[in-house]
């Protein structure tokens, strides 16, 4: 009408300022409790620290190894914190930072155990804080694939090797060739291979007959556990002295097309084992006598993906890392991420 004013207006939600002035959450920054770490480049290997709330974390491809830390009980989450990068490394194919291992005295010598790929071979450094690494294990084969490379300390306190064939199917029932073998040396890089051999006599060869192993793992009754991929199923195998692991019997197999399984941890009297093709965590009782009771407990599954290393953490929880942009996962902005299973423990007593 003439002479009629307008009244106020107000803007539509979205013209609104404080839409206008917002910004998207940085994916580097996680929201879920579970994500202790996102935005990394390959992680490969992981040891939890003893303060079972922080973790090492080594990028395969960048050499990076990064101090990871769980937020909770009044602890606020914190941007990972570099720790040193190795250099000289040969990242194609399947090398380059690969396992990750702290020995049972680390809380007193800071000591940590690396195991590498270089232009040459596959190797064992050792590093001390603030120091340079120094290589005490030479010469293990290397190839495009099949360069193993899982660590673990043992129960007796010596660091246990998983290396793989290097391509050469030969090379595994060659007994003087460190491809396709559990290899066991001591902290400085002797060989203890033989528990029965005299100083003079030791190889580091521990058991033999591996081609590709994926994982490796103090079982709860105090053996080593190896996976180890076979026709049709990847192999949890319980590792003896001076085995032929090509035809030793598995102590539980894991069908590929399930999904299959890459690496294990074990926490009280359970072993947790991840899957890349499966998406999947699943956790095992173990009974007292050694074998598994029951069926897998199925502890996390198309929540983050593929998931590959998996590391024992405090109170029998498990820490795993993704492996989304591996070219065969369908990657978020938060990968790839260092996750934590809280509670790890299947269904079931660990008695017979």
């Amino acid at each position: 009408m003439p002479g009629s004013q307008a009244g106020p207006t107000t803007p539509p939600p979205s013209e609104s300022a404080d839409t206008a002035t917002s910004e998207p959450p940085d994916p580097c920054v996680p929201t879920d409790p579970a994500v202790v770490a996102a935005c990394l480049d390959a992680p490969w290997g992981l040891a939890v620290l003893p303060n079972g709330t922080s973790a090492l974390v080594g990028e395969r491809k960048t050499g990076r190894i990064l101090t990871v830390t769980a937020a909770g009980q009044g602890v606020p989450w914190a941007k990972p914190k570099l720790v040193t990068t190795i250099k000289d490394l040969d990242s194609s194919g399947t090398g380059g930072l690969l396992g990750i291992a702290l020995p049972p005295s680390y809380a007193e010598d800071g000591l940590v155990y690396l195991y590498v790929t270089t232009a040459t071979d596959n190797r064992i450094l050792r590093m001390a804080a603030g120091d340079t690494p120094k290589a005490i294990f030479t010469g293990i084969p290397k190839g495009d694939t099949h360069n193993g490379g899982r660590i673990t300390f043992g129960a007796d306190g010596y660091l246990y090797i998983a290396t793989g064939d290097a391509g050469d199917a030969t090379a595994a029932a060659d007994p003087a060739s460190l491809a396709g073998k559990i290899l066991r040396i001591d902290e400085f890089g002797n060989p203890v291979g033989d528990d029965k051999a005299t100083t003079a006599e030791q190889s580091p060869v521990y058991a033999s007959g591996l081609t590709d192993p994926t994982g490796l793992c103090v079982l709860p009754t105090g053996q080593i556990g190896v996976i180890e991929p076979k026709k049709s199923a990847d192999v949890l195998i319980t590792v003896q002295t001076g085995a032929d692991l090509a035809k030793a019997k598995g102590l539980w197999s894991y069908p590929r097309a399930d999904g299959g399984a890459v690496d294990c941890a074990g926490g009280g009297t359970d072993i947790t084992t991840t899957s890349l093709d499966g998406r999947s965590a699943t956790t095992l009782t173990l009974t007292q006598s050694g074998a598994f009771k029951g069926e897998p407990t199925v502890k996390v599954k198309d929540e983050y993906g593929r998931l590959l290393t998996a590391a024992p953490g405090a109170s029998n929880s498990v820490w795993i890392t993704t492996s989304n942009k591996d070219g065969k996962g369908k990657p978020e902005d938060s990968d790839d991420r260092v996750i934590i299973l809280p509670d790890s423990g299947a269904s079931g007593g660990g008695v017979d």
